[in-house]
């Protein structure tokens, strides 16, 4: 949604257009998610977030939309992860304790263990963003459900369920979901030419799985358990 800044939104016209279209679909606000990931992103901080939500948020109010924007991040994993935390802050959502995360590996390494323990310890809950799109392969639904046994949740991304993000992820999105092992669902939306898709797999979600159990994870749970975490 914020534009400018990763591989999301490319300028204010495209983050209004996606406002537009959300609203449409039934949306009424948004946690922005920005990588945060200072191999690639090195001025995506927490800092830095928030004032561009502020700034966003300023357009949006200015173009009447009655749309709201909320700070947040999605932390990538990766060896240095700690130690950029310690230094720029917790990328966490709507201020509250729970972290977004995600990685990409082929897989499960020691440091991915010891990013999720240092968060734990320091108070945080990790929600482990689109598992169901993971390259590791190996022993990965273990490794998941004994984190999830320590407390870290799980969040489906709904572009899974069109088939677009691959035959893994279609199936896999539908076992998860049908184990009951997702707390969240979310659009990952990224800039409007995507969100097409995205929209239709929470139809397909909706048809498969019932309209209140699909607001349940995008709305009420999020209310429940992210905003009344919020400082």
């Amino acid at each position: 949604m914020l534009p400018g800044i990763d591989d999301g939104c490319a300028d204010v016209e495209e983050s209004l257009t996606s406002v537009r279209a959300l609203i449409e679909h039934g949306y009424s606000a948004t946690i922005c998610t920005p990588h945060c990931w200072p191999d690639l992103y090195p001025h995506i901080t927490p800092h830095h977030i928030a004032a561009w939500v502020d700034d966003l948020q300023a357009q949006i109010d200015q173009a009447g939309l009655g749309y709201q924007l909320y700070p947040g991040g999605e932390l990538r994993i990766h060896p240095g992860a700690v130690e950029w935390m310690a230094r720029v802050g917790v990328p966490t959502l709507v201020g509250s304790t729970f972290v977004l995360c995600d990685f990409w590996e082929a897989k499960w390494h020691k440091w991915i263990d010891s990013t999720f323990d240092w968060l734990l310890a320091e108070g945080y809950t990790p929600i482990l963003a689109h598992p169901e799109r993971s390259p590791t392969k190996k022993d990965f639904d273990e490794k998941v459900d004994a984190w999830a046994a320590r407390g870290v949740l799980l969040q489906g991304n709904f572009r899974c369920f069109t088939g677009e993000e691959g035959f893994h992820a279609d199936t896999t999105v539908r076992r998860y979901m049908d184990q009951d092992r997702y707390t969240f669902l979310a659009l990952d939306m990224h800039r409007p030419e995507a969100l097409p898709g995205r929209l239709d797999g929470v139809d397909l979600a909706i048809q498969g799985y019932g309209k209140q159990r699909i607001q349940a994870m995008t709305d009420a749970r999020v209310r429940e358990l992210i905003f009344n975490s919020a400082k």
